[in-house]
């Protein structure tokens, strides 16, 4: 109890102390220094914004007018950031990061700079990117998680070697880059690194169901497609459903000779454009059953993803409504 009254004591003490030094410094501030601070803020309490270098279309003139125009407008400084983005070049000579021409404009934007009071800085490297180059060995650099699948019967001793997983450089399983990797000709091959992370066994309650071996019929608004492929576990390998008529749905069918209880759906084939993580992704998918192929009614909405593949579940009533057909919008693999 003692310790505690200390405590809240010496507590008092220091805020009625800084109390008394505010109090006493607001009472001999200045008036007219606080109302011209007030209306021309010193560069301390100006705001500072990102500068972007959009894939080498930079040049002198172009720097200084920018850097003018932020004296002007009361931005105290900058963050110097070289980025790419896929801007197209509409400079007669793109500027290289780090190569001479890049180099010599980077000095004249840091001497005018310093002639406007702008404060600078700069990002540690061209872009976001601050994790790799050649001086990066594969085990330190950027990683992603994969995995491949073996079903077992239980009680028995399993001797012999776990399926490969994915080893293909992209955001998910087997799923390749895509354009967003831009490399000089002489690093095209990209370096391979793996190591075991863990194993997990599960017990399941019963066997799973193979959507293959249940063998649907399947259809779509537009395109061919087959079980086959839709079933093989490959998510790189797509094929293009084509775009139905303005106000008309996309989608692919699954019909079952008898009514199938469905608790979860998995995804894939939501690629996009380099750009559209600025964006958003459409949240234009959805699931769908019916018990006479006529009359369909929503499961659940399927959100939009930049990750190739999105895996959710739905309430279990829906689990009883007798299923026959199943229409999911697109489908459950490689649009």
């Amino acid at each position: 109890m003692t310790s505690k009254t200390h405590i809240l004591i010496s507590f008092m003490i220091g805020l009625f102390i800084v109390s008394c030094t505010e109090n006493a410094t607001l009472e001999k501030f200045d008036e007219d220094v606080l109302v011209k601070n007030f209306q021309n803020p010193p560069n301390e309490a100006k705001p500072r914004v990102w500068w972007h270098w959009m894939n080498g279309n930079v040049t002198k003139e172009g720097i200084r007018k920018d850097l003018e125009w932020m004296s002007r407008t009361g931005i105290g400084g900058f963050q110097n950031f070289d980025a790419n983005l896929f801007t197209p070049i509409v400079v007669e000579k793109k500027l290289v990061f780090m190569e001479p021409d890049w180099k010599d404009a980077f000095k004249f934007t840091t001497d005018l700079a310093d002639s406007l009071n702008l404060e600078m800085a700069i990002a540690g490297s061209p872009g976001w990117s601050v994790t790799g180059d050649s001086w990066v060995e594969p085990k330190d650099g950027m990683k992603k998680y994969v995995w491949s699948e073996l079903v077992l019967e239980g009680n028995q001793t399993f001797n012999g070697a776990l399926p490969a997983p994915p080893k293909q450089t992209g955001a998910f399983q087997n799923v390749q880059a895509g354009e967003g990797i831009r490399m000089k000709e002489e690093l095209r091959e990209l370096p391979e690194f793996y190591e075991d992370a863990a194993i997990v066994a599960f017990k399941m309650d019963e066997t799973p169901k193979n959507l293959k071996n249940l063998n649907p019929k399947v259809t779509s608004s537009r395109g061919i497609f087959n079980l086959s492929e839709l079933t093989d576990g490959d998510l790189d390998s797509s094929t293009y459903l084509p775009p139905s008529s303005v106000g008309e749905n996309m989608w692919i069918q699954y019909e079952f000779d008898s009514p199938i209880a469905f608790s979860a759906y998995s995804v894939t084939g939501a690629y996009h454009s380099e750009l559209e993580q600025f964006q958003g992704s459409p949240n234009n998918r959805s699931l769908w059953v019916s018990n006479d192929g006529q009359n369909f009614t929503k499961v659940t909405d399927i959100p939009g993803t930049l990750v190739p593949q999105t895996t959710g579940s739905f309430p279990k009533p829906h689990q009883n409504i007798g299923d026959l057909p199943l229409r999911p919008y697109p489908l459950p693999h490689r649009v």
